[in-house]
Formats: structure tokens, sequence, C-alpha cells
């Protein structure tokens, strides 16, 4: 079966979704265009391996040199779900102790936000940490950048689900959400966010946000943060 891969990003970590083989060939030059090249934008990097049916000695070669590209740049590729039969090859390779590998993706995400790279940039960095969720990935871009360029520690993901994930690692006191993500499955986004921080406070972004005129939507987004931020007990 030809490697298929699936990629999202969660805040500053890249997930990435292996489907099939890892193995000699284009499925070992797919692995490396694109985690090669994502290495280079996020620096931490998980791949969900509970779909892969088998790796051979090039694929597992790649997964080697792709994790010490990431660390060379103060990154990591971590491994998530390891089946069985991949994780005893790695034992018989003595190569299973260079990775670090989690059951879950949550615990991949967690691990990385806690780690030394994100640690370290969080020494002394006093801007106000939040999340956004949006549905559109261009409406992110946009959300951090306006977020960011305003002195805010912004941190941006497509789903309430990850958006659970990010807040427990990071412990953000804010979270911007689309209109549209007031709900997950027919479950009330702000019960599923106070389940993992009851201190949380959420700012619903207008419906029309993203057709918005830029200048204006930036405008009274930082208004709505800066008003939610000096709320008491924010």
């Amino acid at each position: 079966m030809q490697l298929r891969l699936e990629s999202r990003p969660v805040g500053e970590v890249l997930i990435v979704q292996c489907h099939g083989r890892i193995v000699a060939g284009n499925e070992v030059f797919t692995l490396h265009s694109q985690v090669g090249d994502s290495i280079d934008k996020y620096g931490d990097v998980v791949l969900q391996l509970d779909q892969v049916e088998f790796v051979d000695s090039s694929g597992l070669g790649a997964l080697v040199r792709l994790m010490r590209a990431a660390r060379s740049k103060g990154g990591d590729l971590k491994l998530s779900g390891v089946p069985a039969r991949i994780r005893k090859m790695l034992e018989l390779t003595s190569l299973l102790s260079q990775f670090e590998t989690y059951d879950s993706v949550e615990e991949a995400i967690t691990a990385a936000y806690l780690g030394s790279r994100y640690s370290r940039g969080k020494a002394g960095d006093a801007r106000p940490r939040m999340l956004c969720v949006f549905e559109s990935i261009d409406v992110c871009t946009f959300l951090r950048e306006v977020l960011c360029s305003a002195g805010y520690n912004a941190m941006t993901t497509l789903s309430i689900n990850d958006a659970r994930i990010l807040l427990k690692a990071t412990k953000a006191k804010l979270v911007v959400i689309s209109a549209r993500l007031q709900s997950v499955h027919g479950k009330s986004t702000l019960k599923a966010l106070e389940e993992i921080d009851p201190a949380v406070s959420i700012l619903i972004l207008d419906e029309d946000f993203a057709s918005q005129d830029p200048g204006e939507a930036a405008e009274k987004l930082l208004s709505s943060v800066g008003s939610r931020l000096a709320a008491p007990g924010q």
C-alpha cells in the first residue's frame, strides 16, 4: 500500500498521520520531502504510526535521519501509536531508545510543549498566552499574526479537540473561537474547554469575521482581547 500522509498543525507542533508502508522508493521520498520541509517550519513533528503496516530498513533509516535533522534545529521528531511489530523492530535494532515514543498524539503534543525547546522560549516570556480556533487555516494565520504583532503569545489550531490538547499543555488564559465552533458533537465548546481549565476565558468571534474588512476586524479583535485579559482574574 502506497504511503499516504495527512498533516495538521496543532499550535506550533505538526501532526502527521501515516497510512500504508514506509519503504524504499517513492514512499521514503514522500516522507522526506513532506516531513523534511515541515521540520524547517515547525521544528517539532509527531508521526502517527498506528496506521503503518510495515517499515523496511530504508524507511527506518529515513525516520532516524528526520529525527536527527529536527534535533539539529532544536526541535524533535516524536512517534505516537507505534504498532507492536514496528516497536519490536526498533527494539531489535537498538533504535527504540533514540526516539521519543508515546501511546497517543495528545501525550506527544503535551511532551513537546513541556520540552526544553518551548521551556527555553517561555522562560521570561511574559506575553499573555492564548489559543485561536478557526476552521480556516488562512484565518488562523491572520489571527496569529495580528495577535503576535500586538505583543501576545498566540497559537492556532483548526479544531476544538486539538484546542483541548493545547489548553492542557500550555495553560492559555484565553481561547478565541470561530462562531461556527461553539459546539462539538452536540456538546458546548465552553463546557468542553472548562473541563480542562475552569478558569479559561472564551471569546467568540463574529459570524462573518472571515469576510470583514481586515483592519476593522483586527481593531475589534484586539479591543475585545484587551478587555477580556484586563478583566479580574485574567
